[in-house]
């Protein structure tokens, strides 16, 4: 307990700490700056944007769809007229042509500063101008769900931090935290195994350089790398060498535990890669990465596969994610067999045919990962080992007046132990109408799923005013039936949101959902005041 308010306290003072405001006699500036996503992979946007017109690193961006937030980032690289963001939460997915706003104070100093970098000007004025750059937010939060009035079944007031320092003491390093402070009110806190109420999730807390003109980056703390994103969330180090368009490295650490973020020692990573870059400016708009990665388990090889990512872009109009990976050991019978056999594998394609439409599609396929020592006490018909793989594709049109029509599938193929699944639906959403500032939507969906085959109608209005208050409405209708069952089943849910900026820094936001079901009626609560800087 007392090591918790301790860390609580800590990410008090650092929140604090980075509202300080900038050296008295700077003149400061509200900028607005606005730009248009051109490539979504995994976990990030790519939007066309950068130093030029203020864009740092670590700054918080909105992604916008026809005045309607969809989703919010944090800048992780920038070039002079491009950047890309790791998404930090979002309501809908992001797609090509959506809006990327921010808005921000600038000073005179940073307009120079950013005047100077469209000139090609290098001087070490404009260096020393952005020494510990300070960006992020810290936020309360309450979220509850359950029946109001008696015992709720999830209840959590929290403390979110979210902070990076950019050239950090003069150099291109960045230090980022990204930690959530929260005490579990539900009579269920220890399911777990926790004895106490009060947890600390820690997300990320790193120092990085990734400064893309530098013969060397690296990375320490708790991190993920983007080279190798496969071995997902570890606490250790990476480091590689640039040379011409290759980057070597290598990388290692433990697994933190999946439930609490506590720091664990019985899990380790490792990997090497090679990574080849390509096209755009200092910030390449492609790229590839093979990699060999070992998990360990109380220091005896638990995994041992090989990993393959590429980000392609084509012209302005033509995007291609893929990740693939390949295991080269499993049990069978309790024996360690080595044969190569493909686990995992993503691949995501975007294109923009014309300026009014949008094409996305994709393919993933996965298998159970049979882990040579962590799961080895596990008879091997536990695991459904089988193929599972499906397709998905998206089809946009953006008509006058300001309306978007969409469709949408997605397939899941048959395996040995799962039937066949699919969903078919379609979108319509008018922004703006007659000038009003007001958006409309309506979505249909035909599910056949695993478990439940039904389907669902939604239909939302919101609409924003003065640029600082929005209002959306929403009403979702599934109308199902369980897999095996006869019973129809109607859940309906009501959703009112509102979100308020005051003074461009200083925000609050509230979601409040009511469920009627056929089973059990219930309520869900959203809170979240706090403050960008």
């Amino acid at each position: 307990m007392k090591k918790e308010r301790t860390a609580l306290c800590s990410l008090l003072v650092i929140g604090a700490l980075a509202g300080v405001g900038d050296a008295e006699g700077q003149t400061r500036e509200i900028r607005r700056i606005t730009a248009g996503v051109t490539y979504v992979a995994t976990g990030s946007f790519y939007f066309d944007a950068g130093k030029i017109k203020g864009v740092a690193a670590n700054d918080t961006v909105t992604v916008m769809r026809k005045s309607k937030p969809v989703a919010s980032g944090v800048v992780s690289a920038v070039s002079s007229a491009s950047a890309v963001a790791r998404i930090v939460s979002q309501s809908e997915t992001i797609a090509l042509g959506d809006s990327v706003v921010e808005v921000k104070e600038i000073t005179v100093e940073e307009q120079e500063t950013a005047s100077r970098i469209g000139q090609g000007g290098t001087g070490r004025n404009s260096l020393l101008s952005q020494d510990n750059r300070v960006s992020g937010r810290i936020g309360l939060q309450y979220a509850a769900a359950g029946v109001f009035g008696t015992s709720l079944d999830y209840s959590q007031p929290a403390l979110i931090t979210q902070l990076g320092i950019n050239r950090l003491f003069g150099t291109t390093s960045t230090f980022t935290v990204y930690a959530r402070s929260y005490r579990d009110m539900s009579a269920h806190y220890d399911r777990y195994g926790e004895g106490s109420r009060n947890k600390i999730r820690m997300f990320e807390l790193s120092l990085r350089n990734d400064d893309p003109r530098s013969w060397y980056g690296y990375g320490v703390g708790r991190i993920t790398s983007r080279y190798v994103g496969g071995l997902g969330v570890f606490d250790g180090g990476q480091f590689y060498l640039r040379q011409g368009n290759f980057s070597f490295g290598l990388l290692g650490g433990t697994q933190p535990d999946y439930t609490t973020s506590a720091f664990g020692t019985d899990e380790s990573k490792y990997a090497g890669f090679v990574n080849y870059a390509w096209g755009g400016d200092d910030f390449k708009t492609s790229d590839i990465t093979l990699a060999y990665a070992q998990q360990r388990y109380l220091g005896k090889i638990d995994r041992k596969f090989g990993y393959f990512q590429s980000s392609l872009r084509f012209g302005a109009d033509f995007f291609f994610y893929s990740s693939t990976e390949m295991d080269f050991a499993h049990r069978e019978n309790g024996n360690e067999v080595d044969r190569p056999t493909i686990t995992n594998s993503f691949l995501t394609v975007s294109w923009l045919p014309a300026p009014w439409v949008s094409v996305n599609a994709g393919y993933d396929a996965v298998r159970a990962l049979d882990f040579l020592q962590s799961m080895k006490s596990f008879p091997d018909t536990l695991l459904d080992k089988s193929l599972k793989e499906g397709y998905r594709t998206n089809l946009s049109f953006r008509l006058p007046f300001r309306v978007t029509l969409s469709g949408n599938a997605s397939f899941r193929l048959a395996s040995t132990t799962t039937p066949a699944a699919r969903t078919l639906g379609s979108m319509v959403r008018v922004g703006d109408i007659l000038d009003s500032d007001v958006n409309f939507g309506a979505q249909y969906q035909d599910i056949r799923g695993l478990y439940t085959t039904g389907n669902d109608w939604t239909f939302d209005v919101d609409r924003w005013i003065a640029q600082s208050f929005s209002i959306s409405l929403r009403l979702d209708r599934y109308r199902y039936t369980i897999t095996g069952g006869d019973q129809r089943i109607t859940t309906t849910t009501g959703t009112v949101s509102m979100n308020y900026s005051m003074l461009r820094s200083f925000y609050a936001a509230v979601n409040f959902d009511k469920v009627w079901d056929t089973i059990r009626n219930t309520q869900r609560l959203y809170l979240e005041v706090g403050m960008h800087f």
